[in-house]
């Protein structure tokens, strides 16, 4: 009983190692500046930019193996420039952050082992030990998710999100993980809409 505790337990810890590709302790990844210009339809002159953006993945609080987790940091700003020949009436900033994941894990393991022990009459004090593994798992596609981080309403020549250690995680994530940030400004006058989005590198999780 003991020996075919011991044994599913081994191959238990081995499978789940080697779903995972965490990093084994923290270390924040300074993330190169992004920004990005556009010219409305009304002649107007719209940037976003990404600056001093870090991602700090970390060993989850609770040690678990399909989980990771991190902390988000940076700072995103839209400046409108120029003089448009319609003025600019309303305006807005998103902070975000996208998540993915390799390998759907939500459905767990099923870990079965029949242990047979036979001993051979010709060596009546050696036992032939042998162990049936049947081990199964769902896996499904992993997937893209969003969370956001923050929303400003734009009412003069720029505005600004700032955000320092924003919390995320991702549960049941089998394989590798990652996540980058992202931001969309949008700004609106009487004739057009004009919107831009960026995005961050992405580092894994």
């Amino acid at each position: 009983m003991i020996l075919r505790k011991f044994a599913g337990a081994a191959a238990a810890n081995a499978i789940l190692l080697s779903f995972t590709t965490g990093i084994s302790h923290a270390e924040s990844v300074a993330v190169p500046d992004v920004s990005r210009t556009i010219n409305t339809v009304d002649g107007w002159r719209m940037k976003v930019a990404f600056t001093e953006v870090s991602i700090n993945a970390v060993p989850n609080m609770a040690a678990a193996l399909l989980t990771r987790e991190g902390f988000l940091s940076g700072r995103v700003t839209i400046t409108v420039e120029g003089d448009g020949a319609i003025p600019v009436n309303s305006g807005q900033l998103v902070l975000g952050a996208q998540l993915g994941c390799q390998a759907d894990l939500s459905e767990g393991l099923d870990l079965d082992f029949g242990v047979d022990l036979d001993t051979d009459l010709l060596f009546e004090n050696i036992p032939d030990l042998g162990i049936g593994p049947d081990i199964g798992t769902t896996l499904h596609s992993g997937g893209i998710t969003t969370t956001g981080l923050g929303a400003k309403s734009l009412k003069g020549r720029t505005a600004t999100i700032s955000v320092l250690d924003a919390h995320v995680k991702i549960d049941e994530c089998g394989g590798a993980a990652s996540v980058r940030l992202f931001a969309s400004a949008q700004m609106s006058t009487d004739s057009s809409d004009d919107s831009v989005n960026i995005y961050s590198a992405v580092l894994p999780l």
